[in-house]
C-alpha cells in the first residue's frame, strides 16, 4: 500500500513547498536544506492497516536527493517499499525521478518477492501564483511475480493538478488520479495558514464516493506536526500523523 501524501486530501502532485516520498518526485524541489520526517498512517481502526513511512532528502544546487521506506501489514502478509528520488529545479520547471524496490512477504512457504517501480513527475510555475503537477507512478506496468499464473497487481496511476496561492496565506489545491486498474479519483482541498504557528486544512475527494477530509499542522520553527483525518461513510475514519524537521545547509 502507498502512503498517502502529506497534503490534505492526498494532494501532492502540484505542491513543491513540501514533499512526500512515493508521490510525485518533482516536490523535492526545496532550497538548499536537509530534511527528515516520520509518518504514521491507520485506516478504518484496523491493526492490521497500518503504514509506515521514514523519509530524508538533500536539497542542494545540482541535484535533491531523497530516500524513503514504507512498510504495510502484519504477521501473515507484508509490503515494503525503499525508494531513491532524483530531482532538480529548471527555474519555472522542475523534474524529479524516482526508483523503488516494492516487496511483499507471501508467507513460510513463498518468503518474499519484489520488483522495481519507478515513478516520473513535473512541475511548471503556470504563473507566480499557479503550479501545474504531472506525474506517473509505474508507467511501465510492473507486477510482482508470486509463482506461476499468480501475480500480484500493482497501481499504475497517472495524475494531474494544480496548486493555486489564493492569497498570501491561504491556497486552494485540485487533482485527477487515474488508476489503469481501477478507476479515477477526483480531490479538491483549501488551505489556510491562520497564524505563524497553525495551517488549517479541509479536502473533499471522489473515488466511487466521497470522502470529507480534515487536517492541521502546527509549525515550531524548523519542526512541524501534521494530523489529517478522512471520513470514509461506509469503511470508517483514516487517521494519519507526521512529524518532520527541516534545517538549512551552507552552500
Amino acid at each position: 500500500m502507498v502512503p498517502s501524501s502529506n497534503a490534505i486530501a492526498d494532494i501532492q502532485t502540484p505542491r513543491t513547498d513540501t514533499w512526500t516520498a512515493f508521490h510525485n518526485p518533482a516536490s523535492l524541489v526545496q532550497d538548499d536544506e536537509v530534511q527528515v520526517a516520520a509518518q504514521y498512517e491507520n485506516r478504518y481502526m484496523l491493526a492490521a492497516l497500518n503504514t509506515a513511512l521514514l523519509q530524508a532528502a538533500y536539497c542542494n544546487r545540482y541535484v535533491n536527493v531523497g530516500v524513503s521506506f514504507a512498510f504495510f501489514g502484519y504477521a501473515k502478509y507484508q509490503e515494503m517499499m525503499a525508494g531513491v528520488t532524483l530531482s532538480r529545479s529548471f527555474g519555472r520547471f522542475s523534474l524529479g525521478l524516482q526508483g523503488n524496490y516494492m516487496g511483499i512477504y507471501c508467507g513460510d512457504e513463498l518468503k518474499y518477492r519484489g520488483t522495481f517501480v519507478p515513478q516520473i513527475g513535473a512541475t511548471v510555475d503556470i504563473t507566480a501564483k499557479l503550479t501545474l503537477g504531472l506525474h506517473a507512478f509505474n508507467p511501465f506496468w510492473q507486477q510482482i511475480h508470486i509463482e506461476e499464473d499468480a501475480d500480484r497487481t500493482l497501481p499504475i496511476v497517472y495524475s494531474v493538478g494544480t496548486d493555486y496561492q489564493i492569497v498570501k496565506h491561504l491556497r486552494w489545491d485540485m487533482q485527477v488520479d487515474y488508476d489503469v486498474r481501477t478507476t479515477y479519483r477526483i480531490a479538491t482541498a483549501l488551505e489556510w495558514q491562520a497564524i505563524d504557528l497553525l495551517v488549517i486544512k479541509a479536502g473533499v475527494y471522489y473515488r466511487q464516493q466521497f470522502v470529507g477530509c480534515m487536517g492541521l499542522g502546527v509549525i515550531w520553527d524548523r519542526l512541524q506536526f501534521d494530523a489529517h483525518f478522512e471520513l470514509n461513510s461506509t469503511l470508517g475514519v483514516t487517521c494519519q500523523g507526521r512529524i518532520s524537521y527541516r534545517w538549512p545547509c551552507a552552500r
